[in-house]
């Protein structure tokens, strides 16, 4: 355990040891599901006596101290772009992911103070669900991680190139414009080598370079494409279909290598495209369906906001509401119907307000 986690207090650090031991096992092992509840309502207890918005947001929705992980709120995602969530001293950060928006909007803000259980579980599911094989070509439609140190996407692609790269890739936006035919020219140079490509990056900088042109290449065989990070642009939006298949089009990849990511800056696991159109969660991160309204869970099969429970979030806030719809299924995969329309749905707009006093400028 490094010593920046000390920086969690004792407790906060034995819990930490604990999440990255149940990460450590990998996505594969059966979970005990009481035990690894446990470990999350310990884990909440222990964030909500040091970070007061998280504290507010329970209490706003339990008259009582939950007495099963499935009771507790998420803190709202806009709660990050209005208030610091974390349960450590801000001398401790060592890195802040910030989401995406103009330079004119507020963007939400997610301190770590330390970065290995975002790296350990970043590697592992996409090991399971992304990268199976290798070492792949990484050829990656995004700008380098010395250009983009607070985008958390950027990131976790750093981690992935070195961890199951051949050392041959590159990163293919520089300044804010993406080089297509360099693009080009990588994905030429790997089918030559007959190296598997990781073509992986903004689902925007897949459309630049799509609407680019260039030559079709063949990538080779087990070869994969990720394209995330949301679908409306500022000029037009992208039918995600659409874009998945003008992908295999252009590189020869079907559907089922191209794959998507379900994760926010918010967060610190992702969840991979299991089947098309459903994902899969590691078993330190489960996703729910809950009441819009009232944030109460909703059985299987119903569409709801998504909430997500994610142990890796140890210094910030481990259940996180989101304002995507959705629908779980029994056997605990998802699917994304997108955002719900229209203003912040009700629930987490009372989240908010139950929190304002913790609001800062």
């Amino acid at each position: 355990m490094g010593s920046r986690v000390q920086a969690l207090g004792h407790d906060g650090a034995a819990l930490w040891q604990q999440v990255a031991a149940l990460v450590a096992r990998g996505t594969d092992p059966p979970v005990d599901e009481a035990a690894r509840d446990a470990l999350g309502l310990a884990l909440v207890a222990w964030q909500r006596a040091r970070c007061p918005a998280i504290d507010r947001v329970v209490r706003a929705f339990a008259a009582e101290d939950p007495t099963t992980l499935a009771e507790v709120p998420g803190v709202p995602t806009d709660a990050f772009k209005h208030a610091r969530i974390a349960c450590f001293d801000a001398a401790h950060t060592v890195r802040t992911f910030r989401t995406s928006g103009t330079t004119a909007e507020v963007r939400g803000r997610h301190e770590l103070c330390d970065l290995s259980l975002y790296e350990a579980s970043c590697l592992a599911t996409a090991r399971r669900w992304l990268l199976p094989g290798g070492p792949y070509r990484f050829v990656l439609l995004a700008e380098p991680e010395a250009a983009a140190p607070d985008s958390s996407l950027t990131y976790m692609l750093a981690r992935l190139a070195a961890a199951y790269g051949d050392g041959r890739g590159g990163w293919f936006v520089r300044d804010g414009a993406l080089r297509a035919a360099d693009v080009d020219r990588a994905l030429a140079g790997a089918a030559d080598d007959g190296v598997p490509v990781a073509l992986l990056g903004t689902s925007f900088a897949f459309v630049h370079w799509l609407d680019a042109g260039g030559p079709a290449v063949v990538c080779p065989p087990g070869s994969v494409a990720l394209a995330t990070g949301g679908f409306k642009g500022r000029s037009r939006e992208v039918e995600p279909e659409a874009l998945f298949a003008a992908i295999g089009a252009r590189t020869g990849l079907p559907r089922s290598a191209v794959v998507q990511e379900y994760g926010m800056t918010e967060l610190s696991s992702q969840a991979w495209e299991a089947r098309v159109g459903q994902y899969a969660a590691p078993p330190w991160m489960t996703v729910t369906a809950v009441d819009p309204v009232s944030l109460a869970p909703l059985p299987a099969g119903q569409v709801g906001l998504l909430k997500v429970v994610d142990l890796s979030n140890v210094g910030s806030a481990a259940v996180i509401q989101t304002a995507d719809l959705g629908r779980v299924h029994p056997d605990g995969r998802f699917e994304v119907h997108g955002r719900a329309l229209g203003a912040t749905p009700r629930g987490c707009a009372r989240a908010m307000d139950a929190m304002e006093w913790c609001v800062t400028s």
